[in-house]
């Protein structure tokens, strides 16, 4: 099944939950609108009672069987009453129109039309005959037959707006006894109907009228009876899931079953044989066949606002017609309603068509209404002559309508058995979650209590025990030992592996713990340790009564935390750290004092650390800064200032360095050295370099306007950047968004960041020097790089580190030392910057070499640009 179908069966199933609470009146208001339409019918039929209706008359015995048949040699009809057709003569005239065929309809006419009919006796006696004709459905029947001299004698009028007592022959059918003489023989019938104008009329023995009538009625009976079932069937339906599509389903049934009562006179015969009035009701069961219809569709497929408003116009049309056809008013009939309908029925068709393809419903839909489309054309075309008039044809509308109430009966069948395997699941489901929150609520103390992955007391549970005590009465030690290196192990063996090793650590550690402690441990639910996450753990002692006896047994368990954990096949070391701190001296409440033994513990520099507040001050402020880094690059907090380097020989200005600046509202003057490294290890550098890029190519026109067009800016690059996939991409896009050049900006890229991936860097650099940017070596000296492999890099500039200065006026192997940097330089073709010149001796003995460029306070401090 496609998502499509299992979107629609979603929706469907929804629909009935979501209408599972209608109120009885919209339950039945299908029903009621049935009962007040019928209501209607009857009281205008009421109204409109044949003026003299026929005293019932006594059973009329069968005549003796012919030895030879009669048969009908033609049948004409004249649009005119049988009246005037006798009273005119009119039947010996020529003027009179061919019926298609013997059992054929006319089409539709307001008022009475008279057929002549020629029938044809073989033999040479008279014949004892019953005309029978066809169509129970026919309101009024007035015929004659022409006598042997040459009048006509009046039979009984029939119809069924007659009482069933008024028949001659107690069937269905209209049957009149008749003995034809031998030769041609002329029968009028005059027929006045509301609905189609016909005369399916046939001449043949009694023994043979009861056979086929029989026969007839067994399958129609049978019809019928599953009709009933599947209206039982709605009706359970209804009342058990309160959907109004079903309510309108019952009353499409209804008024199927009332039609076929009537077109094959049952009702009549078997039902209500006293009250004609109720087949006067045909037109009102077809009206409400079309907007019963109309309503099921929306509750049986989906359907947008416009086809919606469709349906409803349709449901109007055909209450209209309701109204209208039992007052017999003009353009308002069974003609304009078959227009109607079969117009109504190709839009749901069409509607249900496009639907079907995916929605498995709108199939079983798409089905029934093929069924009654196909059935209402076929009663179409009888009405007009195009299919003869018979038992199959008069019943073809009901024999689609009860195939299409099938069908819709069977698929609302398996929305509901849909709907019960729903329920079911939902039950099934509903066990299991409480199934499951019973084990959940016998665990949850449990649960609220322990480390998940541990099973150890959890920090909530370390708190609790904690407060519990009054430090300034009972000073205590809490103390967190790290596992630096459990991230490391998890990756490394997977992290079920890492789990079970953990916990056989601790459970080992917390035995150890109360064999040294003693007395002085604080218990914690049964427990020595509680775990705060899966790489910290923590336990707390009494120090007060023997304060010089616990640093010892410290020093005993970091001997112990020191050894390898072995375990099976694995021994590892989880690089333990400890943090100490005391209550009350370092927190007012036991999570202060955990929040500070945390602090100590990040000291990785010593194995035990006790709670200092002025490192925890600082790792405050750092922490602080981090945070305010994306907020001072927009504020103004951090800004650029640029010193100049000058050719040593002149001091020309050729260029500038970018340094950054940051007055932090806080902490006051924050250097670089304090933030940048640390900003490198929380991955925020690369956004601060892009900033200062940016920064320097919106300064760009103003420096050159300053310095002159020569000039170039230097940007420091961190060894971060390097490993950015698009950090060259970002930087070109800068340069270009601000009209700068590449070669406008000078890299420089320290020693130590070259040499971490040489590899990489040999790329980026060499990526980055084919775009036009010059690239250089900082603080070259200060790191250990290959002087083969810095010959392997695309550079512009080399950078020697102030270092290189120190004491160099005086000492001559420093002296020396210069010299083969500055000879490194001139080998690989580059230009040589000094930094750190402060001293005007160093810058007039720099000047013994040509070409040689210098940077410092003594040719020009930092300074901000003044716009």
């Amino acid at each position: 099944m496609d998502d499509s179908t299992h979107q629609t069966e979603k929706a469907v199933l929804s629909q009935l939950r979501a209408q599972s609470g209608l109120t009885p009146f919209r339950r039945w208001m299908p029903f009621l609108f049935l009962m007040a339409a019928m209501a209607y019918g009857l009281l205008a039929s009421l109204l409109q009672a044949p003026e003299n209706p026929l005293s019932a008359l006594s059973q009329v015995d069968s005549p003796e069987p012919a030895s030879q048949s009669s048969r009908i040699v033609q049948i004409d009809y004249l649009v005119a009453p049988l009246e005037q057709v006798i009273e005119d003569e009119n039947w010996r005239q020529k003027n009179w129109q061919a019926a298609p065929s013997e059992n054929s309809g006319i089409g539709y006419y307001n008022g009475p039309v008279t057929f002549k009919v020629t029938v044809e006796n073989p033999g040479a006696t008279n014949a004892e005959q019953w005309v029978l004709v066809s169509a129970p459905y026919i309101d009024r029947l007035r015929p004659a037959i022409l006598d042997e001299n040459g009048a006509f004698q009046r039979l009984r009028d029939m119809g069924d707006l007659y009482p069933f007592g008024n028949r001659l022959i107690s069937l269905p059918p209209w049957i009149w006894p008749v003995s034809l003489p031998a030769g041609t023989t002329t029968l009028l019938f005059e027929v006045q109907n509301a609905g189609p104008t016909l005369l399916p009329i046939s001449i043949l023995e009694p023994d043979k009228v009861v056979s086929d009538i029989a026969g007839t009625m067994t399958w129609k009976a049978f019809i019928t009876g599953l009709l009933v079932f599947a209206l039982l069937l709605n009706l359970s339906f209804m009342m058990k899931f309160r959907l109004p599509g079903l309510a309108w389903l019952g009353v499409l049934t209804l008024s199927v079953i009332h039609v076929q009562l009537v077109m094959e006179g049952f009702g009549l015969w078997l039902i209500w044989p006293d009250f004609p009035e109720i087949n006067a009701l045909l037109n009102i069961s077809l009206c409400l066949c079309l907007i019963s219809l109309c309503q099921i569709t929306p509750n049986f497929i989906q359907v947008s606002r416009l086809p919606r408003l469709l349906l409803n116009a349709a449901s109007v049309l055909g209450l209209l017609h309701l109204l209208a056809m039992p007052l017999r008013l003009p353009l308002l009939g069974q003609d304009s309603f078959l227009i109607l309908a079969l117009t109504g029925g190709s839009m749901i068709l069409a509607l249900t068509l496009k639907q079907a393809r995916h929605e498995v419903y709108a199939r079983y839909f798409a089905l029934s209404l093929l069924f009654i489309l196909l059935g209402t054309v076929i009663s179409a075309a009888r009405t007009v002559g195009w299919v003869p008039v018979n038992s199959f044809t008069d019943s073809a509308f009901f024999i689609g309508a009860a195939a299409a109430s099938l069908i819709l009966t069977s698929g609302i069948g398996r929305q509901i058995l849909e709907e019960r395997k729903k329920r079911l699941a939902s039950d099934i489901r509903a066990r299991q979650e409480q199934t499951l929150r019973s084990h959940v609520e016998q665990n949850y103390k449990q649960l609220l209590k322990t480390h998940s992955v541990t099973g150890k007391p959890n920090r909530a549970m370390l708190e609790e025990s904690l407060d519990q005590l009054d430090s300034h009465q009972q000073p205590y030690t809490v103390a967190m030992i790290q596992l630096s290196r459990f991230n490391e192990i998890e990756q490394a063996l997977g992290y079920r592996t890492a789990e079970d090793l953990l916990r056989s650590y601790l459970w080992e550690l917390d035995g150890f713990l109360k064999r040294i402690m003693g007395d002085q441990l604080i218990m914690i639910d049964g427990y020595a340790l509680a775990s705060i996450d899966t790489s910290n753990h923590a336990f707390a002692f009494f120090h007060s009564d023997a304060p010089d006896t616990y640093p010892e047994k410290l020093k005993t368990l970091m001997s112990w935390l020191g050894e390898n954990f072995r375990e099976g096949r694995f021994s590892l070391s989880w690089s333990s750290s400890v943090g100490i701190a005391h209550a009350p001296e370092h927190g007012v409440d036991a999570s202060d004092i955990l929040s500070s033994a945390g602090f100590a513990a990040l000291d990785t520099h010593q194995p035990l650390t006790v709670y200092d507040p002025a490192i925890a001050d600082w790792q405050y402020q750092q922490q602080m800064l981090m945070l305010d880094i994306e907020e001072a690059l927009g504020n103004g907090c951090i800004w650029l200032e640029y010193q100049p380097t000058v050719r040593i020989q002149d001091a020309h200005i050729a260029s500038l360095e970018a340094l950054i600046r940051w007055q932090h509202p806080d902490f006051g003057t924050v250097a670089p050295d304090r933030w940048i490294p640390l900003a490198e290890q929380v991955g925020m550098i690369h956004h601060v370099t892009l900033w200062v890029v940016d920064r320097v190519c919106e300064d760009m026109s103003a420096l050159k306007a300053r310095h002159g067009d020569h000039i170039a800016v230097a940007v420091n690059i961190s060894a971060n950047d390097l490993t950015h996939p698009d950090f060259v991409e970002k930087v070109k896009a800068i340069v270009q968004h601000h009209g700068a050049q590449p070669s406008d900006l000078i890299l420089e890229i320290t020693e130590t960041a070259m040499m971490a991936d040489t590899a990489l860097a040999k790329v980026v650099i060499r990526t980055l020097s084919q775009s036009g940017f010059r690239i250089a070596v900082d603080d070259f000296g200060t790191g250990h790089s290959s002087l083969g492999t810095l010959a392997t890099f695309e550079l512009d500039e080399l950078k020697i580190d102030r270092s290189f200065l120190s004491d160099i006026l005086t000492q001559p192997a420093r002296q020396r030392i210069f010299r083969a940097a500055l000879d490194l330089g001139e080998a690989l073709d580059l230009d040589v910057v000094v930094e750190g010149v402060e001293e005007e001796a160093i810058a007039a003995w720099l000047q013994q070499f040509p070409g040689l460029y210098g940077q410092g306070y003594y040719w020009g401090r930092p300074e901000q640009l003044k716009t």
